[in-house]
């Protein structure tokens, strides 16, 4: 009778270090490793791998490796799920990678250089993202490039009507260009994990409906990945802030310091407008929205600048050498402002237009578009 009763405390301790073991193997972390050649080798280069947070916009390096004069490196790190990651070489190109599960063992060559020849192998997915990236510049060159062009040469001609319309053609085709890459993604990538790179680019609207079927399809393959419920979320704040939601509140410190909060702004119609000191098309449109403001801000029109700068300096110095006379505010944390998170601001120059009741009366008005909206509103 003791030995049968030892026999079955012998049996339940084994069986409970046999489950504990699958435990603890359930929950180590994998080794992956990337490498490759790197073919323009630069004195002390590095390579560093980081987690990449396309909401924030913010990297976390977890790896660094040298590259060796003979151009090769390797790097290293503990995979725990899908994630999307991004590789700087020598501060002067990088590559973003979506790894999934099983893909440990990523060759990856690049030339080095600013936007310079890249070649994956060992992750489709991360092959996925970087011919959507290929596209993407493919179709920025193509649509948006040309405008941004014309709207600098009518500046630097001092040509207002010029301008004024370069303005116009250049949100139109920054309009197309962001339909070609959901186009794309909706084409080329589907229910891969490098449609979490993709959410880069998202913008809402007349998305949301094309976004949603998205995530779902996604959600039916990986239902219990992080990415998902990031995925999910994001579409989620694209409705709360859709023409005829209540805008999300703001409060921020503005140039000289002191908190400002959206409620305290009185305009009978308010223009949040998103821009940064380093934006060129901003900085570009800054006469329209001057021009707008002196002709309603008596009438019930005000502006609110929200900006994604991270240098204080710098973005005093433009409030000022622009002369813009309506209220600016900042946290000064880049992309990884939390009212940019808010209003899913993945692009800059960006603008909500709002009436005194905080509802989103319309989105992204620039030149001509603004003033018509105005002229109906206010005159």
């Amino acid at each position: 009778m003791i030995k049968y009763h030892i026999s079955i405390l012998i049996s339940i301790c084994l069986t409970m270090l046999g489950c504990a073991s699958a435990q603890e193997q359930s929950n180590q972390a994998l080794n992956y490793n990337i490498s490759g050649t790197v073919s323009e080798v630069v004195s002390e280069g590095k390579a560093v791998l980081s987690i990449f947070d396309p909401i924030s916009q913010v990297k976390t390096p977890i790896d660094t490796a040298i590259i060796e004069s003979t151009g090769q490196y390797r790097l290293e790190y503990q995979y725990a799920e899908p994630d999307l990651y991004r590789v700087d070489f020598n501060n002067k190109q990088y590559v973003m990678l979506v790894i999934g599960e099983g893909q440990s063992d990523i060759q990856l060559d690049v030339q080095g250089v600013s936007k310079g020849h890249v070649n994956i192998k060992g992750s489709p997915d991360s092959e996925k993202l970087l011919a959507y990236d290929i596209f993407r510049l493919e179709s920025n060159a193509r649509l948006v490039k040309p405008t941004y062009a014309a709207m600098q040469a009518a500046s630097k001609a001092d040509d207002h009507e010029a301008e004024i319309t370069a303005v116009e053609n250049y949100a139109h085709a920054s309009e197309a260009h962001r339909v070609e890459l959901l186009d794309f993604t909706s084409e080329e990538i589907g229910s891969s994990i490098a449609l979490y790179g993709s959410m880069l680019r998202w913008t809402g609207d007349e998305e949301i409906a094309r976004l949603d079927k998205l995530v779902e399809a996604f959600k039916k393959v990986h239902p219990d990945l992080k990415m998902t419920k990031v995925m999910e979320d994001k579409v989620d704040r694209f409705r709360s802030v859709a023409v005829g939601s209540i805008t999300p509140m703001i409060e921020l410190p503005d140039s000289s310091g002191q908190t400002l909060t959206l409620s305290d702004i009185k305009g009978k119609y308010t223009l949040i407008d998103f821009w940064a000191s380093w934006c060129g098309p901003c900085l570009l449109q800054i006469p329209d929205l001057k021009e707008s403001y002196a002709a309603f801000h008596d009438k019930g029109f005000e502006i609110v600048g929200v900006s994604v700068d991270n240098n204080a300096k710098r973005w005093k110095k433009s409030i000022n050498k622009y002369d813009m006379a309506w209220p600016q505010i900042s946290d000064l944390k880049g992309w990884g402002s939390e009212a940019a998170a808010d209003y899913n601001v993945t692009f800059i120059p960006f603008n909500v237009l709002i009436d005194s009741e905080g509802k989103i009366i319309a989105k992204n008005l620039h030149s001509k578009a603004l003033k018509k909206k105005l002229s109906e509103l206010l005159d």
